[in-house]
């Protein structure tokens, strides 16, 4: 007994108490690269601030825009005085504009603007941090050819990005995005399995492997199109049409199943027909990355790469199980008939839900 309350009290010993835990004050610089100058959108901590250069001047508890504003000289000296930005290698005067006061997660912060000019085309900017008990975000935008970001420690921190690099990483950071997108994309893998179940019905391992290949291959063309022309403005479907069709598809493949000699070539013009509209669903999640992935070619491109090499691995997860265990009575019945009839389900929830807005 004593040995039991003893482990328990180790259990809650162990268990953080948030309310007697000061957060680290977090910070985001965003910098804004053109051909030659600089802008960026610092956000500071009040709390931090505060603490350093004692704004809350009546001491009421509250620091307000008046105590902020009438410091002004001061925030921007101490903030001038903890952050560098080296442009080719040489420290670069930096000016502040504006001061701007929010909140953000529901702590005051405050939004420094700032701007900087070199003499020649910046290829490299550096960012020496030093604002003590803070820990920032940085984010570098090359106009026109994409965004680097890294996190910069509490205290004394330096970083350097150089403008060759940025498109390589805004492309992997494009073909993360699709990665990302396919695998937190229930309805989409849903939709592709579903149509997967009755491919792997062939006599050997290779004509399985090329049902697949058609039934993903007829997918990907079809969601490229119609994610190339969303990308570019050509067409415009409403989110809601979009969704709505997207879970009827599922039920439609789902039914597919139950239908004879459904391995044959239905399930690849399935892929193609519905593989249209997904590609208005991916196009949602191309306009997340927005202008910092660079030019829209290389996003887009970058970001169907993901998306297939998401798709890939799914399939090569599925097709050695599925196969074998196709002469099973457990995926004959269970997985074909059980599998598409669950799917089928979720898929007229789904429906009932995105088209009603429930």
């Amino acid at each position: 007994m004593r040995r039991l309350i003893g482990i328990l009290c180790l259990a809650l010993l162990s268990v953080p108490c948030e309310a007697g835990v000061q957060k680290v004050p977090e910070s985001s610089l965003t910098l804004q690269v053109e051909e030659s100058g600089f802008q960026g959108e610092w956000q500071v901590s009040l709390r931090g601030l505060d603490s350093a250069l004692q704004l809350d001047a009546n001491r009421d508890g509250e620091v307000t825009w008046p105590e902020i504003e009438h410091r002004r000289a001061d925030i921007e000296a101490y903030l001038g005085a903890h952050v560098q930005i080296v442009v080719n290698g040489t420290p670069t005067r930096v000016g502040f504009k504006q001061l701007v006061y929010g909140m953000r997660k529901q702590e005051p912060f405050i939004l420094a603007r700032l701007t900087g000019e070199a003499a020649d085309r910046i290829n490299t900017i550096g960012v020496n941090y030093s604002l003590p008990q803070d820990r920032c975000t940085l984010k570098v935008l090359w106009a026109g050819e994409g965004m680097q970001q890294a996190e910069i420690p509490a205290r004394n921190g330096a970083l350097s990005f150089e403008r060759a690099s940025a498109a390589r990483s805004a492309f992997a950071g494009s073909v993360q995005q699709g990665i990302r997108h396919i695998w937190s994309g229930y309805d989409h893998i849903l939709f592709l399995i579903v149509l997967l179940i009755p491919a792997v019905f062939q006599l050997t391992l290779a004509s399985a492997l090329l049902r697949v290949v058609i039934i993903v291959s007829a997918f990907t063309v079809a969601h490229s199109l119609t994610l190339t022309c969303a990308a570019m403005g050509w067409i415009h479907l409403p989110a809601r049409l979009v969704e709505s069709v997207i879970a009827a598809s599922i039920f439609v493949a789902a039914l597919n199943n139950f239908l004879p000699r459904s391995a044959g070539g239905r399930g690849a013009w399935l892929a193609f027909g519905f593989g249209l509209i997904h590609g208005f669903g991916f196009a949602g999640a191309l306009g997340e990355i927005g202008a910092e992935g660079g030019p829209l070619w290389r996003t887009l491109a970058g970001f169907n790469l993901g998306v297939e090499v998401g798709q890939l691995a799914i399939v090569a997860v599925f097709l050695p199980i599925a196969f074998s265990l196709r002469q099973t009575r457990f995926y004959r019945t269970g997985v074909l008939y059980g599998g598409s009839s669950i799917a089928g389900l979720c898929a007229l929830f789904w429906l009932w839900e995105r088209a009603l807005r429930v």
